[in-house]
């Protein structure tokens, strides 16, 4: 967090000399000892986040990959001659093993941001989702996305 601290710094300032570079230091070092006085940084929970790095890397490429997938399905669907007969919308309750509200969250927003899907409510072990077709239901089955999540997840 404090080379963080120190890039943001160095960004928000219009210039970069010597003053502006030793004043950072001096804010980065006084808030990165306040901070770990009163708990809310440390060494280690940086590091944790440094080792998720690649998961998270593979998360966000693989959101991207089902999202352009998603986008293809809807315009095939689209312009299919009668898209109201292949258009069965429902409500599925999907069974999830993710443990974090943040990974919760990570999994909610990667079903409304996947064309076809809306998450409509997430419970401890749940997400309730609208999907527009069985293309959605089976991508929801076999969600790779929420392995990703859970690979984030692990060793917390």
């Amino acid at each position: 967090m404090p080379i963080l601290l120190f890039l943001l710094w160095l960004v928000f300032n219009e210039r970069i000399t010597v003053d502006v570079i030793v004043a950072g230091i001096i804010v980065v070092a006084i808030l990165s000892f306040l901070l770990k006085k009163v708990g809310l940084w440390s060494m280690q929970n940086d590091m944790r986040v440094v080792s998720r790095i690649p998961a998270m890397i593979g998360f966000v490429l693989r959101l991207v990959y089902e999202v352009f997938k998603a986008n293809i399905h809807m315009i095939a669907l689209v312009l299919s001659p009668n898209p109201n007969e292949r258009i069965k919308p429902k409500i599925l309750k999907h069974k999830n093993l993710i443990k974090t509200d943040a990974g919760k969250v990570a999994l909610a927003n990667s079903i409304t941001l996947t064309p076809g899907t809306v998450t409509v409510d997430v419970g401890d072990d749940y997400v309730y989702v609208h999907a527009i077709d069985e293309y959605a239901e089976e991508g929801l089955a076999n969600s790779v996305l929420e392995k990703k999540i859970e690979r984030m997840e692990e060793g917390l």
